[in-house]
């Protein structure tokens, strides 16, 4: 399986844009925090299908504080260390097999591949990990992710229900 620590990684983005990815740690919290503040109302409803103005405190924890393998989360942070972007998988119940994976990208951040980039890499960390699926509800107007996840090597079956796509996607 690929480590934890082999994840972390400078990446450059289409534009030039150097940035750091790296696993989340649990002392991220108040930068995830921050992050959130810094999105548009947009963003963050793409994201989480609710206007969400403030993440709690308890969320940005429960994001923040993974296992590596039932529960991963990769950040990227820009050049003075600020959080940029996270992509993220959950396996889900019964059989561990599946896993929901979310991406959110900060507005300046986007349309320049980084979604792409955190949805390869955590497509490699779950097929080490033995995730066989990866699932995702997004909004049918967010065409940034499911291009993203597309881009990826994702080829998704989709449903779809209230304006809202649901992905399969195998990982093979």
């Amino acid at each position: 399986m690929t480590t934890i620590e082999s994840m972390a990684r400078t990446t450059v983005l289409v534009d030039g844009t150097r940035l750091q990815i790296r696993p989340i740690r649990a002392d991220d919290t108040d930068a995830l925090l921050a992050m959130h503040r810094a999105l548009s109302s947009r963003t963050v409803y793409q994201r989480f299908f609710t206007a969400l103005p403030e993440l709690s405190v308890a969320a940005a924890e429960r994001f923040t504080h993974v296992d590596g393998a039932e529960r991963f989360a990769l950040v990227a942070e820009d050049p003075v260390g600020r959080l940029v972007a996270v992509g993220r998988y959950d396996r889900l119940p019964p059989d561990q097999q599946q896993a929901e994976v979310a991406v959110v990208v900060a507005d300046d951040y986007q349309h320049h591949g980084l979604g792409t980039i955190l949805v390869t890499m955590l497509r490699s960390h779950a097929r080490a990990a033995g995730v066989v699926d990866f699932v995702a509800d997004v909004l049918m107007n967010n065409r940034a992710m499911r291009h993203a996840f597309a881009l990826a090597g994702l080829e998704a079956q989709t449903s779809y229900d209230h304006g809202v796509a649901h992905l399969v996607m195998p990982l093979s």
